[in-house]
């Protein structure tokens, strides 16, 4: 009887506690930067997008003061500091949380400005605003930012 247990508990671990977590097979097809007058907690901010397509993307929001290489965040089952983020996906929406167990990061790699390229790192696990029980994860997805785009990531926009 002791075995049956522990095989059924050893299953349970095998397969998780029934989440219901999606990870997308996600490819970074295009990345923006906000070119306007931002706000995020009355400071000045930028919107990094990071885009499949038009109607398959996410979005991070940071401290304009914070775009500087080696720059690293994270946000653990927080709705607010000093991220925030959301990504649209198959026609759901969703955000961060203080009662889920959700998850924004980005470090900025790299800000190279001879070449006017940024590098960053996100990972995400965001829960849908509807069920409030379904998750959408992106893990270490890198991207870079270039032209125009790093110009709007870098320069703080004229009001």
């Amino acid at each position: 009887m002791q075995y049956k247990f522990i095989l059924l508990l050893s299953s349970a671990f095998l397969f998780g506690c029934g989440d219901n977590n999606s990870t997308p097979d996600f490819k970074v097809n295009a990345t923006t930067a906000t070119n306007f007058p931002y706000t995020l907690k009355n400071q000045p901010a930028v919107s990094v997008a990071i885009k499949q397509d038009g109607d398959n993307f996410c979005e991070v929001t940071l401290f304009r003061n914070n775009v500087r290489e080696g720059y690293s965040a994270t946000l653990s089952q927080k709705s607010s500091g000093e991220l925030s983020s959301s990504c649209y996906w198959k026609g759901a929406y969703f955000t961060q949380s203080s009662k889920h167990p959700t998850i924004a990061q980005i470090t900025v790699e790299s800000l190279d400005e001879k070449t006017q390229t940024a590098v960053l790192k996100t990972t995400l696990k965001l829960v849908n605003n509807k069920t409030l029980k379904d998750y959408f994860e992106l893990k270490d997805i890198q991207f870079s930012i270039s032209g125009d785009q790093y110009v709007n990531l870098t320069t703080m926009p004229s009001n």
